[in-house]
């Protein structure tokens, strides 16, 4: 049997769960490994980030991977935390863990980059893996 490896990368929006639900409907937990991954955008100030803001940002994203999973029951899954642009470390770990399907939300906005989402965008730009956009 063929395994797949599915990425799911997730924001914290109620839209990119929709990433969750898709998977769940289109595979039996004994088809796919998954992976949720919460990247977070640090921003620094003269070349200084401040450590608090650091600690919360990983707590408060832990605990949403961590939810993410419980949505997931019965499926082989995996959480990835990291500190980053989300597109670049998106990409990277898609090819560190070998992934097969990356699965993304579109964006609310409009125009071609902002309707499936500038992070979207690049992903779909420089990884090899398949990319699924889910609709709203």
């Amino acid at each position: 049997m063929n395994i797949r490896k599915v990425l799911i990368p997730i924001d914290g929006t109620e839209r990119s769960m929709k990433s969750i639900e898709l998977v769940k409907e289109m595979y039996s937990p004994e088809k796919v490994k998954v992976e949720i991954i919460h990247i977070k955008e640090l921003v620094f100030i003269d070349g200084i980030s401040i450590s608090d803001e650091i600690k919360i940002s990983e707590e408060y994203g832990k605990k949403l991977l961590e939810k993410a999973k419980e949505s997931i029951p019965g499926f082989d899954v995996s959480l990835y935390f990291g500190f980053g642009y989300a597109g670049d470390e998106i990409v990277k770990r898609a090819e560190e863990q070998d992934i097969d399907i990356i699965v993304m939300t579109k964006s609310t906005k409009k125009g071609f980059s902002r309707i499936i989402g500038s992070v979207t965008n690049y992903v779909l730009k420089h990884t090899d893996s398949i990319v699924m956009i889910v609709p709203e």
